[in-house]
């Protein structure tokens, strides 16, 4: 199981770049959720927490970051995916992922209110982030012009 897991993370970043228009569209408070991202993958790796409940850490994750799925993915792929695979490799750090610690972090997560992306960013980063899923989702940037605030 582990051999599969660590296959899969190893793919994460081949898998992003070739996903249509390569745009970092992720706003800098998704930085606030790599630590659980990497919780949710190590506590896979270690079966203490089923996919199903992994896929719903994940999902309310991206509800609570007030962002979408592809765009925490995308982040995890960045910032999160090589953490993962190098505490997976490492018989020392890896134990310490205890189920008891699992469990924790799943209900942590679970308790989570949404943030506002108005309290943190201003109308014009909130604009850019608009037109870089636009173009992340049509493919380019000829069908829009760059909004303004």
């Amino acid at each position: 199981m582990k051999k599969i897991v660590l296959s899969l993370v190893a793919m994460i970043p081949t898998l992003a770049l070739a996903c249509g228009a390569h745009v970092h569209n992720t706003l800098p408070h998704y930085e606030n959720y790599t630590e659980s991202l990497v919780a949710m993958s190590v506590c896979k790796v270690n079966e203490h927490i089923s996919e199903e409940q992994s896929a719903v850490w994940f999902k309310k994750l991206a509800w609570v970051a007030n962002g979408k799925d592809e765009e925490l993915f995308e982040h995890y792929a960045h910032f999160a995916a090589d953490h993962v695979k190098e505490i997976a490799n490492d018989s020392e750090m890896l134990p310490k992922w205890t189920s008891d610690y699992c469990k924790e972090q799943f209900f942590d997560v679970m308790a989570m209110d949404q943030v506002v992306l108005e309290d943190l960013y201003d109308e014009q980063e909130l604009a850019d982030r608009d037109f870089n899923r636009h173009i992340k989702s049509s493919g380019s940037e000829n069908s829009l012009e760059k909004p303004q605030a």
